[in-house]
């Protein structure tokens, strides 16, 4: 009889131990879901850079894109020089990059 009841509450005993590890690991992921959907001040932020990026980035290109078709040497030197089309480009790869990279760093993305 002593022996079950020992055995009883060994189990017990472990069974309270994988209850509060598993407690423990619930609550670590509640608290990374909650940091992940975000809502703080940072989180949101990133997406405020990010679109502003982007946006910036875009009226770059539909300037450029005005600049270029308003005047036609431009597409001639493009032909001629492929690196000047890649430096047009810089400024919109750039943004882009920068918008991204503080969204992953605020936003947590």
């Amino acid at each position: 009889m002593t022996s079950d009841s020992v055995d009883l509450e060994r189990e017990l005993r472990k069974n309270l131990k994988l209850r509060r590890e598993l407690g423990a690991e619930a609550a670590k992921g509640i608290a990374a879901l909650n940091a992940k959907q975000g809502g703080g001040i940072a989180y949101r932020l990133g997406w405020v850079l990010y679109w502003a990026c982007l946006v910036l980035a875009g009226m770059w290109s539909v300037f450029f894109l005005w600049w270029a078709i308003s005047d036609s040497g431009v597409v001639e030197d493009i032909r001629q020089s492929p690196y000047l089309a890649f430096l047009v480009a810089l400024p919109s790869l750039l943004l882009y990059g920068l918008g991204r990279a503080s969204r992953y760093v605020l936003a947590g993305d």
